[in-house]
Parts: C-alpha cells; sequence; structure tokens
C-alpha cells in the first residue's frame, strides 16, 4: 500500500484524519491532494492511502496499471487494509512530526465510506467518522452480473468511464463475501457504530442516490447529515484537476466535515 501524510507543524497535540478512497479510486485522484493540504492547514494532519489491491502501484500512482491485482480485490482486503493502516499510526504516530493525541478521524467516500462504516462498528480506535456519497449496502456489488454466469466465467468486466480500459472482478469477489459476511454485512452493522457520525451527501448523486445516505441516518440514530445542494457523486470535482480550484459543492463538504471534526 503506498501512503503518504500531509501536516503543518504544532505545538498543540491534534487528532489524525484518515481518508480511504472508492471504487476505482485512488489517493491522489482529483481533488483529494488538494483536502489534504486544506484539512493540514485546519490543524488536522491528513493521512490518504492506496488500498492495496486498487489497481495502481508505486511507480504509477494515478494509473490502472495491475488489472490483476484489481480483480483480485475484495471488500474483506479493504477492510484489513484499513485496519492496517490504523495499526501503522498507532505503532508510529510517536515518529511524526508533530503531536498526536491519539485520536483517529476517518472520511471514506462512496465505497470506502462503506468500508470505513465497518470498520467504526468494530473497531474502538476510531473516534470519528464522515462519509462523502458513502454507500450504505455493499451488496449492491454483487449484483454487477448474473450470478451463475459470474461464477461459469469466473471473471466478470466492467468499463472504466474515465480511462475505457475493461476492468476485471473475479468471482473471488462474492466468494469472500459469502465467507465474511458477519463482519462485511453493512445492515447488521450500523447500529453498532459508536463514535460521532456526519453523513455527507450530494443531493443529485446517481452514482450513490441520496437514499443511501437516509438509510445510513435511520440506523445509527446520532448520525448527523449534510446535504449538499447541487452536489453529485464527487461534489462536481474530476480527475484530473487542470487548476487549483473547487467547486461550491465541494468546498461544502469541506467546510461541513472540518465543523464536525472541530466539535
Amino acid at each position: 500500500m503506498t501512503a503518504d501524510l500531509s501536516y503543518t507543524a504544532s505545538q498543540e497535540e491534534v487528532p489524525i484524519v484518515i481518508f480511504a478512497h472508492g471504487f476505482q479510486g485512488f489517493k491522489d485522484w482529483g481533488p483529494w491532494p488538494l483536502a489534504a493540504e486544506i484539512f493540514a492547514s485546519k490543524g488536522f494532519p491528513f493521512l490518504k492511502f492506496n488500498f492495496s489491491h486498487n489497481g495502481t502501484t508505486p511507480a504509477h500512482l494515478t494509473e490502472f496499471v495491475d488489472l490483476d491485482a484489481f480483480g483480485q480485490n475484495n471488500f474483506m482486503l479493504e477492510y484489513d487494509d484499513l485496519g492496517l493502516i490504523i495499526d501503522f499510526v498507532h505503532h508510529k504516530a510517536n515518529t511524526f512530526d508533530f503531536a498526536w493525541n491519539q485520536e483517529i478521524h476517518l472520511i471514506g467516500h462512496s465505497r470506502g465510506a462503506g468500508i470505513c462504516l465497518l470498520r467504526a462498528a468494530q473497531d474502538e480506535r476510531i473516534t470519528k467518522l464522515a462519509t462523502w456519497a458513502g454507500v450504505s449496502d455493499l451488496e449492491r456489488y454483487l449484483e454487477l452480473k448474473e450470478y451463475q454466469a459470474w461464477k461459469k466465467d469466473g471473471v466478470h468486466t466492467i468499463q472504466n468511464k474515465r480511462t475505457n480500459q475493461e476492468m476485471p472482478i473475479y468471482f473471488q469477489f462474492v466468494e469472500a463475501y459469502a465467507e465474511n459476511a458477519i463482519t462485511l454485512n453493512m445492515g447488521t452493522n450500523l447500529e453498532k457504530i459508536e463514535c460521532p457520525l456526519l453523513i455527507v451527501h450530494g443531493e443529485d448523486d446517481t452514482v450513490v442516490p441520496i437514499d443511501n445516505a437516509h438509510t445510513i441516518y435511520n440506523d445509527v440514530q446520532h448520525a448527523l447529515i449534510a446535504e449538499i445542494e447541487n452536489g453529485d457523486h464527487t461534489f462536481g470535482m474530476k480527475h484530473p484537476m487542470t487548476e487549483r480550484k473547487i467547486t461550491k459543492a465541494f468546498a461544502e463538504v469541506i467546510s461541513e466535515t472540518l465543523a464536525f471534526f472541530s466539535l
């Protein structure tokens, strides 16, 4: 896994924010590096990482060059990857160039938000969580192709609309979910979340409709929700960014999240 940490020098003890990207995403997609700078400038060191099987490599951080790894990815791998990143913070934070206050705040986008929700339900080290356009059910990804055909062929491919690549997903994806259904079922785990939760979702999201946000909100009784007007799945942001400028919708996402983390 590749990762980077953005921070500013400070004498005060501060929490660490960990960011998890979504499906067909990576840590340096679009505005995520700029978001890291913004959070760091506000006193929130920001650690973003690539899931181990997201298809990028250390030499190609913004390209899907390892499609076999992408095809071998599954929810449990991502769940464990996030746990390893949290472990890394706990074991190495004393070597960082700032004082850590022992708090970990998570941000997850899209499918990454689903992984963060599951982790928060079962990992007491997480102190706050914000979801950006988060999914409320991981099983939606198991419906990519008719089950028997997928099992017979051993692989299902989907087209990446940005790169036009045919992205493989091997049938182990389904098998891994079945083997770890208790850990990965969001319906039974959302009610276990005890840490403060902010749900941020665009009103115009067609990839993960805002109904997902309402489902999470209804299942986590103490959650807060911020619905972003004119916000789509990436809040108007694209990859690659051609200039250091963010949309009004994404600025609202950042403002709401910073205010939540500052409570």
